[in-house]
């Protein structure tokens, strides 16, 4: 195991070039760029950033120390973000977290850092490092921040935040005193000494500082402070670092981060938290050109005569020199720092100097296991007749030798028709592989933490010579198209199986009451998508609960590619009274006598600013066989940022229906018993403001307004009214989903009609229990609930109501957008009684 450990390691350090698996289109080098990375050669310096979350990096100090200064730059964040809320869709949890790692490789590629992970699990906003700590477990996390500093080997480290409250969020402070912990034991051979049996040393970091901040009303910097002005500008790039940090941050549009250019002065204020404080530089102490190795002054008079020499107008002119100068960085021992990223560089360079473009691409997103899919394989050398193409290949499918000189800006064209193996796995990020425990995912090797994502299902490799000088350019094989208004796109390809199966809805009620024709009779729906054509395939569809079989069919079908297959279970009779176990499908297709059993369904996610995303899961539906009691029928849902609760409310037999801002008039409203408002709806629909009298006017004349949370931020700042007397909206929350909840109106019809609320009501929540809550509160509302976190003050901000008119409106921090997806009863006890609030008297 330690060799297959070894080798896989020794396989991410390998100095092919290969470009990133997700980008979206290839790399465009132009001379400047060559220049850049012909000075690039000369540093050799590293410098690892690190935080918790995506979007806690300093953007502008990222991109001037990899931009500016040029030195190896990273990124760790403790997590992939899953715990936040999404502001452009409805995804939560993991599927957030697979949005958000991609929306930082986005910006790593505009502000030229690198990007790794841990293991650790966003689940939320926490208070206190000790309960982050202790849901990711301590001891894996650091031997991941230890294993990643180990592999970087950074000369300096930097934390986002300081080890203590003031960070604001118990994951910030985690991931402080997580650095700090790290820093020490990276260079300590008896802290997880077995990572020192699979090719990694320990390293001594010189210097760790903070990055002190001002945020708000806090402010940690000053003037007696280690600084750096990093609002330079660079007039190779064109832009200062201020207005490269804008439009990287601006790509974490899922949390509503788009900032504007900056321009001009900006300093950044360090505090040394261990090694020795810096006087001049950050840097002080650490050699960062050639002389740290030995044998590398000649070297650096090699790059210094490729420096002077360059030729903007004819980059190629450098190709003899390039080629010396990886044939004198190769002469060095293996064991040499640098070595294996500076030959890395070199071949980058080497390529972009021969304008050499190749790409393999296939006209389809999906490679179907047991299904050929063609492949287009293209070279070019547009700038020199230098390159001589060897060979290419294909994983283990295509291997073909080449061996002709490619003349200039000259196509050089293969089609291939690759064979999928039916027993090839299915594309799924490698962290989402196994099972999460607890808090943190379970990787399949340590050494995955040296990868953001996963590698390209297939890669394709060009064995190139350059003069004499043969290296192999690596490109993951894309799917390319061209959209009519966007033009030529590139998606990644992923290998997925022929059949893809779900059952929805993904909550199902048994027992509302009263019933209407959707809840009277609960099924569920079985849909089989086909990636493969066949005639007369014997079928059987199996409904689960508990592993075991509960309902099976047998039939026939002539599965067309592309097709998708339903069939509706009706679920009387079938599942147990009183089971809440969740139900999944299995489908057994049996083809040329073998039988095949499928149970995954492929989820795909797509947005402009990222590559698309897919994985699979196994589908189910989450059984509710509890008693809930509806008043009311027909309800009007505005839209805010993207939530799963009008799924939930149809679930509960209620008539759902979107409303925009002209459905938003005192006819329309009147039809409706209850009007409710998706997650930061005032945060993101600003004509809401036009709107506040008819929705105040539809409250009067008797209908109940309830409005889910909204932020009350620079991020989200609530632009319009919302309530008919004053209230604040706070950044109060409660993180503990198990958080002792008190009843303060035992009598409130909120907690009383149609259902009876008690303490079980808010058992299994999950993530949290309350968020945005509202305070100073006017004498009009009242509060029937009372819950605080651990130590804290308790709260009653969590749900508010004030009777207005013959009406009621209801402002709820209650986590009802987390609670209802995952099919917790209560959550849904609670909403309707919230629907039904009753008019009052005048």
């Amino acid at each position: 195991m330690n060799k297959l450990i070894s080798g896989l390691l020794g396989t991410i350090l390998t100095t092919g070039i290969i470009q990133h698996a997700q980008a979206q289109a290839p790399v465009v080098t132009n001379s400047t760029d060559i220049y850049r990375k012909i000075k690039k050669l000369n540093v050799l310096g590293t410098v690892l950033y690190f935080a918790a979350h995506p979007d806690d990096e300093n953007t502008r100090l990222i991109a001037w120390l990899a931009k500016e200064k040029q030195y190896r730059t990273g990124y760790l964040s403790l997590t992939r973000g899953d715990g936040g809320q999404n502001l452009i869709g409805n995804e939560q949890g993991f599927e957030l977290g697979l949005i958000r790692t991609q929306e930082l490789l986005a910006a790593r590629r505009v502000d030229g850092a690198e990007q790794m992970f841990s293991s650790a699990y966003d689940f939320g906003f926490s208070k206190s490092a000790t309960e982050a700590l202790s849901i990711w477990n301590h001891d894996k996390v650091l031997s991941d921040a230890v294993w990643i500093i180990r592999y970087y080997k950074p000369d300096v480290i930097i934390t986002r935040f300081p080890g203590d409250e003031r960070a604001g969020h118990g994951h910030h402070t985690a991931s402080a005193l997580l650095a700090n912990e790290a820093f020490t034991a990276a260079a300590d051979s008896t802290r997880f000494p077995e990572q020192l049996k699979n090719g990694l040393t320990t390293w001594q970091v010189q210097r760790i500082l903070w990055n002190t901040f001002s945020f708000g009303n806090m402010n940690t910097t000053s003037e007696d402070q280690f600084k750096i002005d990093v609002g330079v500008y660079n007039p190779l790039l064109g832009q200062g670092y201020g207005e490269i940090a804008s439009e990287s941050r601006s790509q974490h549009k899922s949390q509503g981060f788009g900032v504007a250019r900056q321009r001009g002065q900006s300093w950044e204020y360090f505090i040394t938290t261990g090694g020795k404080a810096p006087k001049k530089d950050l840097m002080d102490d650490v050699v960062t050109n050639w002389s740290r190795v030995a044998g590398g002054k000649a070297i650096q008079a090699e790059v210094d005569k490729l420096i002077a020499g360059y030729n903007f107008a004819q980059p190629d002119n450098s190709l003899i020199a390039l080629v010396s100068l990886h044939k004198s960085i190769s002469r060095l021992p293996e064991s040499t720092p640098y070595r294996t990223q500076k030959l890395k560089e070199v071949e980058e360079i080497i390529v972009a100097c021969s304008g050499f473009f190749a790409e393999a691409v296939s006209g389809t997103a999906y490679a179907v296991k047991g299904q050929p899919v063609k492949i287009n394989l293209m070279a070019n050398s547009r700038n020199t007749k230098a390159v001589y193409l060897k060979s290419v290949s294909i994983n283990n499918a295509l291997d073909t030798v080449v061996n002709t000189l490619l003349s200039t800006n000259l196509n050089w064209a293969l089609p291939y028709m690759l064979q999928v193996s039916d027993t090839q796995e299915e594309s799924q990020p490698y962290w989402l592989q196994k099972p999460m425990n607890s808090g943190s995912f379970e990787l399949p090797e340590q050494h995955f933490l040296a990868q953001p994502e996963n590698n390209a299902a297939y890669t394709a490799r060009f064995v190139i010579q350059v003069k004499e000088l043969e290296l192999t350019v690596e490109k993951p094989v894309m799917y390319k198209f061209t959209d009519p208004v966007k033009g030529e796109i590139y998606e990644p390809m992923v290998v997925i199986n022929p059949l893809i199966v779900a059952v929805s809805p993904a909550t199902t009620l048994l027992n509302v009451q009263p019933g209407n024709e959707r809840t009277a009779h609960p099924s569920v729906q079985v849909d089989f998508k086909s990636y493969f054509t066949a005639a007369n395939v014997p079928v059987k569809l199996h409904l689960q609960q508990n592993g075991q079989h509960i309902y099976t069919r047998d039939t026939t079908i002539n599965f067309a590619s592309g097709n998708t297959y339903t069939s509706h279970i009706n679920l009387e009779g079938i599942v147990k009274n009183g089971d809440a176990a969740p139900l999944t499908v299995a489908v057994d297709v049996t083809l040329n006598g073998k039988t095949y059993q499928f149970t995954n369904y492929l989820k795909h996610i797509a947005y402009d600013h990222i590559p698309d995303i897919n994985y699979g899961y196994r589908s189910m539906t989450k059984v509710i066989p509890d008693e809930i009691k509806t008043v009311g029928k027909k309800i009007g849902y505005i839209t805010g940022a993207g939530d799963k609760v009008p799924p939930a409310l149809e679930q509960m037999g209620y008539e759902v229906t979107p409303l925009g801002e002209n459905d938003i008039t005192p006819a329309s409203l009147k039809r409706f018993d209850a009007v409710l408002t998706g997650i930061r709806a005032y945060n993101v629909n600003p004509w809401l403001e036009q709107k506040y009298g008819v929705l105040m006017q539809y409250i009067q004349e008797g209908g109940n307004l309830v409005v889910q949370y909204n932020t009350n931020s620079g991020i989200g700042p609530i632009k319009s009214k919302m309530a008919p007397y004053p209230l604040q909206v706070t950044n109060k929350r409660v993180t503990d989903e198990q958080a002792a909840v008190n009843v303060l109106l035992p009598q409130h019809p909120a907690l009383n009609y149609p259902n009876k609320i008690t303490s079980a009501d808010f058992e299994g929540w999950i993530q949290e229990r309350s968020i945005y809550q509202a305070e100073q509160l006017d004498s009009h509302y009242e509060t029937p609930l009372s819950m605080a976190d651990k130590s804290e003050a308790a709260s009653n901000g969590s749900l508010v109501i004030a009777p207005y008119g013959k009406g009621n409106f209801v402002y709820t921090g209650l986590v009802f957008f987390r609670e209802l997806p995952a099919g917790v009863p209560g959550a849904f006890r609670l909403m309707a009684n919230l629907i039904a609030l009753p008019k009052h008297s005048l």
